[in-house]
Order: structure tokens, then C-alpha cells, then sequence
């Protein structure tokens, strides 16, 4: 293709390997598996940048093809290869953006203005598609709103409740015994002292609860509570809720389900989009197109069933249509028209 240029700096080598991965996952043209070829035969940085994103890849396809290409990496190649640092992926952020599915979706201005807002001891408090905000409570505690989200807060002498009302919150909670600070969503209550926790709604009642810090106390709203001492461990912790520890995740619905230990890694991806970020692992393009639905007023219709499956990994900077749709036409060959100001269809481009 006559769009490639010589790359030599390492950002630019794993750039460059993040395209060729792009295109291995969704095949290789002939002319294209020419060009790798010699790709490949250029450097070793570049053999083993591929293998690295790969790595990160996570799909056995490419690993397939790669295996084709050039013998697979000894043990200690691979355990080096595993061990790529997240700065590295950090740095390939922009990579991304030129792949298969880089996001870029229209924003507010409001999306990189982050200047923090002072909250009152009973206030509302929102934010429209693709805006996002950071809010100091009258306590000192940080609420970190996201997109289209919705929150009321009531603070008194001696408590401190907020209802999340719809969309996704992060909480750092200055720590007070005397008033326990406890977010209300759906038919549950997550209740913590000073701790950091993240709630994202997944349905009309169940939400998502990724506790970053601390550890935090699950309950049926309705269910009273005499006193707080199960956050202090003085009494069953199973006559008042289920504890919940900084690096666990769950699916909370009246009871806490699918709930799993997360590397610090994993919890950097899952709260990705207070930097401006969306990371995908692997995820089906309806799927992806679904998230990103909640960052942007544009809507995007697959016209081939073909296309909805097709898996999307990386870390993605929101912001740039342009870059999106370029890079849906360059690297997966699928074409793009756009119906109006708010609606794109995307279809395959004939071979």
C-alpha cells in the first residue's frame, strides 16, 4: 500500500507493527503480505515489535499467521515480551488511532475541561453527552462525573448520601467516621468511610462497582442499618451487606455477582476514560460502537452482519471522527457514508 512510510524511531516501529496486526486480523491481501515481508526483513526491532503487539492482541488467528511468517519467540522472549511496561502501551496510545477501529467520536469542549466545580450540601449534578466533570464536595471528597451522568448529593451532620441516578461516577472519599458516605443506585447502597470506588450503571438497576482503594460496604437499600461497624469489622459483616476490597470488581443487581480481582493494570483500563481514553480487549464492533454511543450524539448503522463481530483491541483517544472513519476505510475496508450531521453507515467496501 502507498500510504506506508519508513519508520526508525521505536514509537514509530510499534506504530507501524500496530497496523500490520490491524490488517493480519482482519487478512492479509496479497500485495499487502508482500509489503510485510519486507517489512519484516528490514530490521529485527521490527519482528520483534509484531510479536509484542501481538502479545497484546490476544488472538490466535494472528498468532497463526505471525507463526508463518517467522518461528515463534523462545520462553524468555516471550516472558520479555509479556512483560512490555505500561508506559509502553501508553506510548502506542496514538497507534491506535490509525488502526482498525481508533475512536474518535465528536465531543464537547466541556470533554477536556476538567477545571473543577465546588458541589453544595444539596445540589444536582449532571453532565450532557460527551462532557464530563470533577466536582469537590463539601466534605473534600472528589466526584469524578462521566458522560450523560446524573447525581444528587445530601450531605447532613451525620451522613453523606448520593444517588446515582444514571451513567458512571468515581468516588474519593475524604474519611470521616462519624459520617459514613454512601452512593444509592438502583436497589442497592455502596457504602464506604474514606475509600475511592467506581459505579457505572450496565442496565436500568444493575451497575458495575470497581473499588480502587480501600473497601467499601454493599447493601439492599432498603435494608435498615443500626450502625456502621461492619465497615470497622465489629460485627457479621453478613448481617449488614458483603464487603467489597480495593481491587475487586462486580456486577451489583440486588446481590453482587460475577465479582473478580483486578491487577492494577486492569483497574488503570476500567477508569481509562478520566484521562479522555476508552480501552477495548477484544470486543465485537457492535459492542464497541455501542460504548462509544455513550461519548458522542453520533449514531452508527452496520449494514453487514459480517462486520458486527469483527474484534476490536487498544487504547483509543476520543475525539476524532475523521481518524475513525479513515482508518475503518484504510485498514479494514469498510466504506462509510454519512446519512446526516448525527448518522454514519458503515458497510464492507467491495473487494
Amino acid at each position: 500500500m502507498n500510504n506506508i512510510r519508513q519508520f526508525s524511531s521505536k514509537e514509530d516501529i510499534q506504530e507501524q507493527a500496530c497496523l500490520w496486526i490491524s490488517r493480519l486480523d482482519r487478512g492479509l491481501k496479497s500485495d499487502e503480505k508482500i509489503e510485510l515481508d519486507g517489512w519484516l526483513s528490514e530490521s529485527n526491532a521490527h519482528r520483534q515489535a509484531l510479536l509484542d503487539v501481538a502479545s497484546l492482541w490476544d488472538d490466535m488467528s494472528v498468532l497463526n499467521e505471525l507463526s508463518g511468517l517467522f518461528p515463534q519467540p523462545t520462553a524468555r522472549n516471550t516472558a520479555k515480551k509479556q512483560s512490555l511496561p505500561k508506559a509502553a502501551v501508553w506510548s502506542i496510545a496514538a497507534t491506535f488511532l490509525v488502526m482498525a477501529i481508533a475512536v474518535g467520536v465528536i465531543v464537547q469542549r466541556t470533554w477536556l475541561d476538567n477545571t473543577p466545580e465546588f458541589a453544595a450540601v444539596s445540589q444536582k449534578v449532571q453532565t450532557g453527552v460527551g462532557e464530563q466533570k470533577n466536582v469537590t464536595l463539601a466534605d473534600g471528597s472528589k466526584l469524578h462525573l462521566n458522560t450523560n451522568s446524573t447525581v444528587t448529593i445530601d450531605f447532613t451532620s451525620t451522613a453523606r448520601n448520593i444517588v446515582l441516578l444514571k451513567g458512571e461516577a468515581h468516588f474519593e472519599v475524604a474519611h470521616d467516621k462519624t459520617r459514613p458516605f454512601s452512593v444509592t443506585a438502583g436497589n442497592n447502597t455502596v457504602t464506604a468511610v474514606g475509600t475511592a470506588f467506581n459505579m457505572q450503571y450496565v442496565d436500568d438497576n444493575a451497575f458495575e462497582l470497581v473499588v480502587t482503594d480501600g473497601k467499601v460496604l454493599v447493601k439492599d437499600r432498603f435494608k435498615a442499618s443500626s450502625s456502621n461497624d461492619s465497615l470497622f469489622g465489629k460485627r457479621p459483616v453478613a448481617e449488614e451487606g458483603l464487603l467489597m476490597f480495593a481491587g475487586e470488581k462486580a456486577t451489583v443487581l440486588g446481590k453482587v455477582e460475577a465479582r473478580e480481582s483486578m491487577s492494577q493494570n486492569e483497574i488503570d483500563d476500567d477508569l481509562a476514560w478520566q484521562q479522555g481514553m476508552i480501552v477495548f480487549k477484544g470486543e465485537p464492533l457492535e459492542s464497541v460502537l455501542a460504548e462509544i454511543g455513550r461519548y458522542t450524539p453520533v449514531r452508527f448503522h452496520i449494514s453487514d452482519d459480517s462486520l458486527r463481530k469483527r474484534r476490536v483491541a487498544g487504547y483509543f483517544k476520543v475525539g476524532d471522527i475523521n481518524g475513525l472513519l479513515s482508518a475503518l476505510e484504510s485498514s479494514f475496508n469498510i466504506k462509510y457514508e454519512k446519512v446526516t450531521e448525527t448518522s454514519i453507515e458503515l458497510k464492507l467496501a467491495k473487494s
